[in-house]
């Protein structure tokens, strides 16, 4: 493996279903005090800071509960599979739930069955490698209670949202060779921030259409079997040019969302909505091997990090290869701007990019074959080290700049990644493409689009947001 690196993964889960998968401290903030049973809403916002090459860093959720000063208040009763490793810079609507008002001082959750799955690079094409996680003191189960630095109060009708840092770096024991050994002391933070706190907006939120409502609202249904209201407007942009009137409702129909959740309604504000699948099935993840064209065709590997819905033969944490000929329907999800002189397509696919796969299902005496029809490109987080000296402005904030990329795609891509600024470009806690200057290396988060350059044939990162990472 490589050194340690750092990976921020943002998911939003309804209510505190992940308020402490792992924890060891906390910290939150809070408004006024509520009364008798009246009920608020509280969301989580989760970031992870990972290892080299690891790509998934699952484990059984089997409880959580809150504190209010008197008795524990269950907000997780179902166990649940959750991988903290998933995402990379992103935030996924997961469930929303209420909890009753009062002031809260510390959360409760007991895990069990932590598994780590970690690219081989070594191998051709690169290979996932899985070992089983233990827990402190060998047990099977662990529980662990993160107390809040300050107490909060959640008040009648409040929607909140918990940011949760999950440091699968401080987390998971290394050798000193660098190499994970297995054992796993979870370490959390966690922070409340205002619903619309643009770190707590949705960004990667997917689901089948179960109903349409006129032309600016439909319904969809999310993980847990959830439905979730969508609402759209003039402002919305229908990143594959499909409009609410085409999509149907017998589930066929998955799209991709981006947008807030509203603090009154509860429903998703669109601003942005693709079509990723019209066939009812979808596979997404990572493209970890890339086969060069053979008698029309091309074979890509996807590392699967989720489908919808289920079907046998084909599992999360696996390798799936897809055949891949040029016909299928190629697009880029949640992007809300033009990138001039880069493209997405059959022959500008690239290892590391993050991809929804819509098609078709046939199992023919147990052996299951998809069929792509939709191949979509989705927004990833990469973080790493900006390399001194490499900035080149063009023009205000366009251009460019190195990065020595940290993050768990990072070992796909290449070292150093170059990353495109422009005009569109939000930069966070920076006040623009020229404040990465300087003789000493910053810690960056990219939030962007793995594309390849037509011109150069080389791989880069095309930044929908630049941050500097005070802490990792």
């Amino acid at each position: 493996m490589r050194g340690v690196k750092t990976f921020m993964a943002l998911i939003l889960v309804l209510p505190l279903a992940f308020v402490a998968g792992c924890g060891s401290t906390g910290s939150s903030a809070g408004g006024g005090a509520g009364a008798g049973q009246q009920m608020g809403s509280i969301f989580t916002v989760g970031t992870d800071a990972s290892l080299p090459s690891v790509i998934s860093c699952a484990m059984t959720v089997n409880s959580v509960t809150l504190f209010n000063g008197t008795t524990q208040v269950p907000v997780m009763s179902t166990p649940q599979i959750i991988d903290f490793a998933q995402l990379s810079g992103l935030h996924q609507l997961m469930d929303l739930n209420t909890v009753p008002t009062g002031t809260y001082t510390s959360a409760t959750v007991s895990i069990s069955s932590p598994t780590i799955g970690y690219i081989n690079t070594a191998v051709t094409p690169p290979a996932i490698a899985t070992i089983n996680g233990t827990l402190p003191g060998n047990q099977t189960t662990d529980s662990v209670t993160v107390n809040f630095a300050t107490p909060f109060v959640l008040d009648a009708n409040d929607l909140i949202g918990l940011r949760m840092e999950f440091d699968i770096r401080q987390s998971l024991a290394v050798d000193g060779s660098g190499n994970i050994t297995g054992a796993i002391t979870p370490v959390f933070k966690m922070g409340l921030l205002n619903s619309a706190d643009a770190n707590v907006a949705i960004d990667d939120f997917r689901g089948g259409v179960i109903g349409v409502s006129g032309a600016n609202s439909f319904t969809v249904q999310g993980p847990l079997g959830r439905d979730w209201n969508v609402t759209v407007s003039n402002a919305t942009t229908f990143d594959t040019n499909e409009q609410v009137a085409s999509f149907t409702t017998d589930g066929n129909t998955i799209v991709d969302i981006s947008g807030t959740l509203d603090p009154v309604t509860h429903s998703i504000d669109a601003t942005e909505v693709a079509v990723v699948s019209t066939n009812k099935f979808l596979l997404g993840g990572l493209l970890t091997y890339i086969a060069p064209p053979s008698n029309g065709t091309t074979t890509a590997d996807l590392y699967v990090r989720y489908e919808l819905p289920a079907i046998s033969g084909i599992s999360d944490g696996s390798i799936a290869p897809l055949t891949l000929n040029g016909g299928e329907r190629y697009g880029i999800a949640n992007l809300d701007s033009p990138i001039t002189n880069l493209l997405f397509g059959y022959s500008l696919l690239a290892t590391g990019q993050r991809v929804d796969i819509g098609g078709t299902v046939a199992t023919n005496n147990g052996v299951t074959t998809v069929t792509p029809k939709r191949v979509i490109l989705g927004r990833q987080g990469q973080a790493g080290t900006w390399v001194v000296g490499s900035t080149s402005i063009t023009s205000g904030n366009i251009g460019s700049f190195t990065l020595t990329d940290d993050d768990t795609d990072g070992v796909l891509l290449p070292a150093p990644l170059t990353v495109l600024t422009f005009a569109q470009t939000n930069f966070i806690g920076l006040s623009g493409l020229s404040a990465i200057s300087g003789s000493t290396p910053l810690d960056l988060r990219i939030v962007g689009f793995i594309l390849i350059n037509p011109v150069t044939h080389q791989t880069v990162m095309v930044a929908r947001s630049v941050e500097e990472l005070t802490s990792l």
